[in-house]
């Protein structure tokens, strides 16, 4: 009787793993090629000169210089846009987030929404220089440039010649 359970159990156990070897194979298989061809499925937005726009866990988008890159999907790095500091309100709650924001290949424009104040900020990011050899500061210090208001940001797009729209 125990002879007979063991050989069921043991078929059972066979069974189960015949057939969710491949389902389990095909899971990795996906989940690898999502990383090379699809990064938005989790998240990651190249917007050129490898600065990404990414799914912040719990707060919504940000925009880093990417470090932790798997194919071609980017799942962390150093922010840029909100700034460290505009990101967390004093409780350390997330408050600033990217709304949108789109690229060229000269020119990333963003725009962030803030959880507390409702206030909206507009973002120029210059890629026309060498930024992907600085760090994150260097290209906020130098590169970026912050407006709070839609009109300022429109002016200082058309005076660059910025073709990018919302």
């Amino acid at each position: 009787m125990l002879d007979k359970e063991s050989q069921l159990v043991g078929k059972a156990f066979l069974y189960v793993m015949v057939c969710l070897s491949p389902v389990v194979i095909c899971i990795i298989i996906f989940l690898f090629a999502i990383e090379w061809g699809q990064p938005e499925f989790n998240g990651s937005f190249s917007l050129g000169n490898n600065i990404y726009m990414i799914e912040w866990d719990g707060g919504g988008r940000v925009i880093v210089q990417g470090s932790n890159l798997h194919g071609n999907t980017c799942y962390g790095g150093s922010q840029l846009i909100p700034t460290y500091e505009n990101q967390y309100d004093s409780l350390g709650h997330f408050a600033e987030y990217v709304v949108d924001a789109k690229a060229d290949n000269g020119w990333i424009i963003a725009k962030t929404g803030n959880k507390l104040n409702c206030q909206k900020r507009y973002y120029i990011i210059d890629k026309q220089h060498d930024i992907e050899n600085l760090d994150a500061k260097e290209i906020i210090e130098r590169y970026t440039t912050i407006f709070t208001d839609s009109c300022e940001f429109a002016k200082r797009c058309q005076i660059n010649g910025i073709k990018i729209k919302w």
